[in-house]
């Protein structure tokens, strides 16, 4: 079965998926196919669903049960979550604070192969462990941060549990808002981080409330809006003016400038 997955490109699927969070659907019969090398972003305002989509893939939410219903994940129902670690890395913004100050950030990075947050077992970490780990600090620039987290800038900080998030080699990368509460000098730095990683091979799935985030190498584009999937293309077809405006429910002009969407009031 996974390699007809491997074979089609699909990696997830959802077929008519609810999900209701403190008496509110959150999603409403998403029916959605995710495929490898198709760096997909999903896009809306905040509450319309695009975070619980992907914590729904990391098994965090969970859909109401149907029988016409479904999740697959690289073609299985259910998969363990430690196979699903291999092929998957994941960030969301609260993991930050599940690690406390004064832990090491190698220590951080390294602690993705455990699944712990800082705590690891040294006696798993070995010479292609040690390797691996030097070579995705250097390619993330983060060879000369300190050896303090508490010690790290925001954008230090998110780059580093990029780091934990890949230190598997997943096939995907799923980000929940990955440049929120940026600066703007560490914003485009991780969206140049973002893009290097889809070069060397990793598909992404990003959420964002803002189409300046869309790197170049996107090549899907989902709106959310009110749990419901409204819109589904490629960046040149839906990513317009009267678009956005709709998403929005404001009217906003869009413009392509060398690749990069920019955004002001109509």
């Amino acid at each position: 079965m996974e390699s007809k997955i491997l074979i089609d490109g699909t990696w997830a699927e959802f077929k008519n998926l609810n999900i209701w969070y403190e008496h509110k659907r959150v999603l409403n019969n998403i029916n959605l196919k995710l495929r490898l090398g198709e760096n997909t972003v999903l896009i809306g305002t905040n509450g319309s669903g695009k975070s619980t989509l992907i914590k729904t893939i990391a098994r965090i939410k969970y859909p109401i049960v149907d029988k016409e219903s479904f999740i697959k994940i690289f073609g299985k129902n259910h998969i363990n979550i430690w196979e699903l670690r291999t092929k998957i890395g994941f960030l969301f913004s609260e993991i930050d604070t599940r690690i406390k100050g004064n832990m090491l950030t190698k220590d951080i990075i390294l602690s993705g192969y455990q699944g712990t947050f800082g705590v690891i077992n040294r006696n798993l970490i070995g010479t292609k462990e040690k390797q691996n780990l030097e070579e995705l600090m250097n390619s993330l620039n983060l060879i000369k941060v300190s050896k303090y987290y508490s010690q790290l800038s925001d954008g230090q900080k998110r780059r580093v549990l990029i780091a934990r998030s890949i230190i598997n080699n997943p096939l995907v990368l799923a980000l929940d808002e990955p440049t929120n509460m940026l600066d703007l000098r560490s914003n485009y730095e991780l969206l140049n981080n973002l893009s290097n990683l889809s070069k060397n091979g990793i598909t992404l799935l990003y959420t964002t409330n803002n189409i300046e985030n869309i790197i170049k190498e996107t090549n899907r584009v989902i709106f959310l809006k009110e749990g419901e999937i409204i819109l589904d293309g490629t960046p040149e077809k839906v990513i317009t003016s009267e678009n956005i405006s709709n998403l929005y429910d404001f009217n906003i002009a869009v413009r392509n400038i060398g690749g990069y969407w920019r955004t002001s009031p109509a």
